[in-house]
């Protein structure tokens, strides 16, 4: 699914969140490191300081980087892992292992649910592992049901994380997709168009190379919706839309700008392929007669521009398509314009 620049900022979120966590991190492992140091685990605090150094880079590099889920995936790494061989060297009593709620709940807000749920699978799996160890070979003064506890604990704060996150993504991908597509046609809309058109452009790098855009106005559509009401106004936008669905190919895009005005993005076509799509469209929208009853003469015009030939940005070839559109209509409309 292409993301309009509206939801770009979903990526922004995380960076918020990990600009948090780096710093709780950094504070709480200066302490540590100072008091591991003079508790006599220098090795250990020498860990905890080159964890303390990675978070400090991340944090000076986290608001521009375009690698954020792999500087958070070697950040939890690093994090979880010293916490996992802190659990290990330490005594039960220290309650470092504490540390292992924050597992579930560090790697869905910074991962996602995908990757979230493998750090946290492997590494609370893991933990457990050495406290298990520690019961059965007696290394720490640890008993059955605090062992019990402590999983139920983990299973019970990686249920909620992995809710949270479930909601909170489904929450977003739904808003994500009520602002890019129109509510009536189930085309895209206008949001989505730069985006799109960018993506066209940048995966179509040979010589060869065009997107072509179609911009469709249905003629005297404000007639319709006067004579036969909104209702039978609004089923023929859906009715035109079905068509532009159907003949659209899959590599190309549909959109409804809004009222009667449509665009299509067809990439790797001649100006003379664009043409007779565009043809093909104006006389199957001809044939629209009768709608709930209603007898209808619906026409359509049609501009056409192309990329790159029309302009090397968006705007200008838009301009270029709208300005051939308007000719159309000035030339009598139920036509198609493309020079």
């Amino acid at each position: 699914m292409i993301i309009p620049n509206l939801w770009a900022t979903e990526l922004e979120y995380r960076r918020t969140v990990l600009k948090a966590v780096l710093i709780v991190i950094i504070i709480a492992g200066s302490i540590f490191v100072v008091n591991n140091w003079f508790s006599g685990f220098q090795v250990y605090a020498m860990v905890e300081l080159a964890v303390v150094f990675l978070c400090i880079g991340i944090l000076a590099i986290h608001k521009r980087t375009t690698n954020l889920t792999l500087w958070c995936c070697i950040f939890l790494f690093a994090v979880f892992t010293v916490i996992l061989i802190g659990i290990y060297s330490a005594s039960f009593n220290s309650g470092l292992f504490t540390w292992l709620f924050i597992i579930p709940v560090l790697s869905y807000l910074l991962l996602g649910i995908r990757l979230g749920t493998i750090y946290t699978s492997v590494y609370m799996v893991a933990g457990i592992a050495i406290l298990t160890y520690a019961l059965i070979y007696d290394i720490a003064d640890i008993y059955p049901i605090t062992i019990a506890n402590i999983l139920l604990c983990l299973v019970a704060i990686w249920a909620l994380s992995y809710s949270y996150e479930y909601k909170r993504a489904e929450a977003v991908e739904r808003l994500q997709q009520m602002a890019s597509l129109d509510p009536l046609t189930g085309l895209n809309n206008r949001l989505l168009l730069d985006s799109i058109f960018e993506m066209l452009c940048q995966s179509l790098s040979d010589e060869q190379a065009s997107v072509s855009m179609l911009l469709l106005d249905l003629d005297h559509f404000k007639k319709i919706n006067d004579e036969f009401g909104h209702d039978v106004g609004d089923k023929l936008l859906v009715g035109v839309s079905t068509i532009i669905s159907d003949m659209r190919r899959r590599n190309d895009w549909a959109f409804r700008f809004g009222g009667e005005e449509f665009c299509m993005l067809i990439p790797n076509t001649s100006l003379q392929q664009a043409e007779n799509i565009a043809e093909r469209l104006r006389l199957a929208i001809d044939k629209i007669t009768v709608i709930d009853g209603c007898p209808l003469n619906i026409t359509i015009s049609i501009g056409v521009a192309r990329w790159p030939d029309d302009g090397s940005h968006l705007p200008l070839v838009y301009k270029a398509a709208d300005e051939r559109l308007y000719k159309a209509k000035a030339q009598g409309r139920n036509q198609v314009v493309s020079s």
